[in-house]
């Protein structure tokens, strides 16, 4: 960063310099010119009256006392020269065309500016009517800007390499003073710095900026903790899960082999086997479809048309056996509504909403499958009117194996896994989770998932108004 403003500072300084010679030169030439040209006519003026008094000879004698580089040329009125003091005046052609002679023979005066051939160089002219009708021209090479930037060459060179030097040293001195503050500031700090007025702003910013980042690490930390509590309370249940199914069939297969079943228990035993393995292969394959969604598996994160309302009608058709073991009845009504996303992972998300409603329902109690269109958006609705769930445990029930009734969820079944599963699906597909629930009054759970893309399911039947579908109860 010194270098950068040394730089700059010094081509500043360099440019100015430039600048300001250039500007000067420009004057200084117009001041010359003008200077320049009042002399001309000055001496136009006083040779004229020299040749009324004394005659063209006393020219000469002029022009060898004067140290001045003039040429005096003396013209007749009709334009023939009679005199010139650097040429013979019978070999120069009639000069009445030449301008500044047609003026002073018309007005008194006249001047001019072109190159001579005679001279071969471009000259300055200026011309006075004497009373006896003749012309006295006083020429003299201009004096261009070039022989002025030449004369002034030596002076302008010293003078550069003086504002070199002097710009290199202001700008060393610039640098510093502008960059030690900055590199002295501590980041961490920054206020217990003196800086110029000018470093305040960037001081502000970088204390707002520390102080986003110190809440931002909090927030980190914090989070860092929530996840931690979270894995040892995943991990614990997990190993609780786990270890009480397997403890049961462990249990029940040591009697069986020991021979301490009687014979007409032998089926009942193998049964509880049955249903201890059965709910141990539903919670390690609930706990691989968390492991899935967290780890954004690819495999169950495809992207394309879902019907919500075929997937809500297969899913109670897969869950019809449960819902008529419970004299549960259960309907859907709706349109279909055609959202992107993954089939798989809605299907679970359909299919755990359906199965709790009817786990945690009363005997012959009903849950009601919504699907509607909500704006730019599709709403998937399960109603029912089952136990319910208390108004403090509502925050808690997405949570990772949380049971509301623990004392029950043996008997209930299930792995506590459901809702997480839901909630989970729901995040990936960029959807909301409502939930409604009041002990003794049922609950109700409202998924509205977004329509980024319009998209017709190949299997969708026609849309209707409104469409109803009964799971009838099947009597044990």
């Amino acid at each position: 960063m010194k270098a950068k403003v040394l730089q700059n500072v010094f081509i500043v300084a360099v440019a100015v310099f430039v600048i300001t010679t250039l500007v000067a030169l420009f004057i200084e030439y117009r001041y010359v010119s003008r200077e320049q040209e009042k002399e001309f006519r000055e001496q136009a003026e006083y040779m004229s009256n020299l040749i009324e008094k004394s005659g063209t000879d006393v020219l000469s004698a002029v022009s060898s006392t004067e140290k001045i580089r003039l040429r005096v040329t003396v013209i007749a009125a009709d334009g023939r020269v009679e005199y010139d003091s650097q040429e013979i005046a019978a070999s120069l052609p009639n000069h009445a065309e030449h301008e500044e002679v047609a003026e002073a023979l018309a007005e008194g005066k006249g001047d001019s500016k072109r190159y001579s051939e005679t001279l071969g160089r471009t000259t300055y002219n200026y011309a006075v009517r004497m009373a006896d009708g003749r012309v006295l021209r006083v020429s003299q090479e201009c004096f261009t800007v070039w022989q002025l930037t030449i004369r002034l060459l030596y002076p302008m060179a010293i003078m550069l390499v003086l504002v070199l030097i002097f710009s290199g040293v202001i700008a060393a001195r610039i640098s510093r003073k502008v960059t030690e503050p900055i590199n002295a500031i501590d980041p961490a700090n920054p206020e217990l710095r003196d800086a110029y007025p000018e470093l305040q702003p960037l001081v502000r910013r970088i204390q707002a900026q520390n102080r986003q980042l110190y809440e931002q690490m909090n927030e980190l930390r914090e989070e860092h903790k929530k996840q931690d509590t979270m894995r040892r309370e995943f991990t614990a249940n997990v190993s609780h899960e786990l270890k009480t199914p397997l403890t049961s069939i462990s249990g029940y297969a040591e009697i069986l082999g020991a021979g301490m079943v009687e014979e007409k228990d032998v089926t009942r035993f193998a049964n509880k086997i049955h249903d201890e393995a059965q709910r141990l292969i539903t919670l390690v394959g609930d706990i691989i479809k968390l492991s899935q969604l967290d780890d954004k598996d690819e495999a169950i994160l495809t992207n394309e048309p879902v019907d919500l309302y075929n997937v809500s009608k297969e899913m109670m058709s897969v869950l019809s056996d449960a819902a008529a073991a419970k004299h549960v009845s259960v309907f859907l009504s709706g349109t279909h509504e055609v959202v992107p996303g993954s089939p798989q992972i809605i299907g679970e998300m359909v299919y755990n909403l359906i199965d709790n409603a009817i786990k945690y329902n009363n005997e012959n109690g009903r849950v009601q499958v919504t699907v509607e269109e909500d704006g730019d958006g599709a709403l998937l609705i399960v109603h029912d009117n089952g136990i319910g769930i208390p108004r403090a445990e509502l925050p808690r029930v997405f949570e990772r194996f949380y049971r509301v009734d623990k004392s029950h969820s043996k008997e209930i079944g299930g792995t506590g896994l459901g809702l997480s599963i839901v909630k989970h699906g729901a995040s990936f597909h960029g959807a909301t989770v409502q939930l409604d629930s009041e002990l003794g009054m049922g609950t109700k759970i409202t998924i509205r998932f977004p329509k980024k893309e319009t998209a017709t399911a190949a299997n969708a039947a026609p849309a209707s108004e409104e469409t109803h579908e009964e799971a009838a109860p099947t009597e044990e």
